[in-house]
C-alpha cells in the first residue's frame, strides 16, 4: 500500500532579533510534545502562499500586513506519523509541506491565539533561538525542521 500525505503548508515566522516563533500546543499532553510553528492544510482549489496566509491568521491572528513574505522553500518536504491520522479528506500517513519564512513587523499585541475560537492551536507562544528549535519539537518533525532551518536561516 502506497503511503498517502496531505499537502501542508509550514510557517517560519522571525522577528527583528532573529528569533523564530515558537507555539505551545493546546493539546501537547495528547501528543508528547509541546511547541511546534504554525502550519495546516491547503484547502482546495488554494495555492500554498494563500494556504499560509490563512494559517497564519487562523492560528497566530497576524494579518498579512504584520508580517513581510522573505523566502518560499525549494523543495516540498515530507514527514511520517508515528501512525495514519484520519482527516474529513481521508487518511494519511504523513504531511508533505511547503514551508514560508516570514518576517513579523508588528507588535507581540497583534498575536491573537483565540482568533479561530472552532481550532485553536496554540496556548501560548515565544520567541526562540533557531538552534534550540530542534529539541523542542515531536522527533518525526525535526528532520524537516532542520532542512528548513538550514535553508532559511540566510534570510534572517
Amino acid at each position: 500500500m502506497e503511503k498517502k500525505y496531505r499537502l501542508n503548508v509550514g510557517l517560519m515566522i522571525v522577528n527583528q532579533e532573529g528569533k523564530v516563533w515558537m507555539g505551545e500546543r493546546v493539546n501537547a499532553e495528547k501528543f508528547g510534545f509541546k511547541y511546534q510553528m504554525p502550519q495546516g492544510g491547503i484547502d482546495r482549489k488554494e495555492t500554498p502562499l494563500e494556504a499560509a496566509f490563512r494559517e497564519l491568521y487562523e492560528e497566530t491572528g497576524l494579518k498579512k500586513e504584520h508580517v513581510d513574505l522573505l523566502k518560499e522553500s525549494k523543495d516540498w518536504h515530507q514527514y511520517d506519523f508515528f501512525s495514519p491520522i484520519i482527516y474529513p479528506e481521508g487518511v494519511f500517513h504523513g504531511q508533505k509541506q511547503k514551508w514560508f519564512l516570514f518576517r513579523f513587523k508588528g507588535n507581540d499585541s497583534d498575536f491573537n491565539l483565540k482568533i479561530h475560537p472552532q481550532e485553536i492551536e496554540f496556548s501560548s507562544y515565544f520567541w526562540c533561538e533557531p538552534d534550540k528549535m530542534i529539541s523542542l519539537v515531536v522527533p518525526f518533525k525535526r528532520v524537516v525542521y532542520q532542512k528548513i532551518i538550514k535553508e532559511f536561516l540566510p534570510y534572517f
